[in-house]
């Protein structure tokens, strides 16, 4: 968990840790920011409610927010502006949740909660 956590303190910093650019950031920008992603990429049109960057989640948040997610529910969600890093870890007994789409959703709802907990806001996109 530790080692995700730092990876997500990476990706909050645009590839930047600690002084040194470890991951170009416009690659970053590229691949998290919803504004870079073709039409059909962004949030509430790749899928109903996120959109979709190089491997990458992209909520449809004013503020750059995104999660690198495991097929059985690991999730690290990152909102650079606010510097926040949420690291879940979770085994779903079925790949990418398929058989209940309930832990998807209460993970969402947490993740939404911890921003308008810590931001004071998660507004939409």
């Amino acid at each position: 968990m530790r080692d995700w956590a730092r990876l997500g303190e990476i990706l909050a910093g645009d590839g930047n840790y600690r002084g040194r650019q470890i991951v170009p950031r416009d690659y970053l920008l590229d691949a998290t920011d919803a504004n870079r992603q073709p039409p059909q990429f962004r949030p509430r049109v790749a899928t109903p409610g996120l959109g979709y960057g190089y491997q990458v989640w992209l909520w449809p948040l004013h503020s750059r927010t995104f999660m690198l997610q495991g097929v059985h529910g690991q999730a690290l969600l990152v909102q650079p502006e606010s510097g926040i890093v949420v690291v879940q870890t979770a085994v779903f007994e079925a790949a990418s949740g398929r058989d209940d789409p309930e832990p998807s959703r209460e993970r969402g709802a947490f993740f939404s909660g911890v921003l308008r907990s810590l931001v004071g806001k998660a507004d939409g996109y």
